[in-house]
Parts: C-alpha cells; structure tokens; sequence
C-alpha cells in the first residue's frame, strides 16, 4: 500500500524546519555581537576612568608639591619621559608640561597613556598658583 498525504496533516516540512533554523543562528548571531560590543565598550569605559583618575591623582600631587621641587619646575614633554616630568605606575604612563602662565602662575599640564596606547587617553590642564 502507498502512504497518501492527508489533507490538513499537522506538522512541519524539512523546508520550514530550515527557514526556522536559519532564522535562530541569525538571531543568535546578533544577540552574540551585541554581547561582545557591550564588553568592549564596558573595558574602554573603565580605562578612560582609571586614566582620568590618575590625571586628576597627578594634578593634586603636583599642586600640593613646593615650587622649588624637580618635579614643579619649568619643563617637560607630552610626547617623551623627560627626568622629573614622567612617572609610570604598572601599565600607565604619566607625563606632564609645565609653562610660565600669567601674573607668577604656572600652567600645567598633565597627560596619561595607558599600556601601549598610540595617544594620550586622558589629558588634564589647570592653573597652579
């Protein structure tokens, strides 16, 4: 005996099995990449927070320091570690410029590379009396 189809049986075909699936990893695929996105800007998030920490950490060490210190003198670079004008603390760099500002003043300031980043990733300037 032949099995006929009968009218109005349930179930699905192996082509909508196939569509379903594809539509799932799809899905998947993006919920995946959101996921991995969030974690990837969640990592930047916390490293522009260390880093302007540490700036902000510089600027008050730097401001608290007598003028006549190494470190408060007229000088330095953003670009290399010139003595007394750099400091590194485990994976970040700490540079900072000081130039003669207005009436007696100093103005500073005061940068942060993390690792081996290209450019600064945080950058601070303040007026030192």
């Amino acid at each position: 005996m032949i099995a006929r189809a009968r009218h109005g049986e349930a179930g699905f075909s192996l082509v909508e099995l196939l569509v379903a699936t594809l539509v799932l990893v799809v899905c998947l695929t993006g919920v995946a990449l959101m996921i991995l996105y969030g974690t990837r800007l969640g990592a930047t998030a916390r490293e522009a927070t260390a880093t302007t920490a540490f700036a902000k950490a510089q600027v008050e060490r730097l401001r608290v320091l007598p003028r006549a210190s190494p470190q408060r003198q007229i000088g330095g670079s953003l670009g290399t570690n010139l003595a007394d004008h750099f400091e590194r603390q485990g994976r970040y760099t700490t540079r900072w410029q000081i130039v003669a500002g207005p009436a007696g003043t100093q103005n500073l300031t005061v940068v942060v590379i993390a690792g081996n980043a290209v450019g600064p990733s945080a950058r601070l300037r303040v007026l030192l009396r």
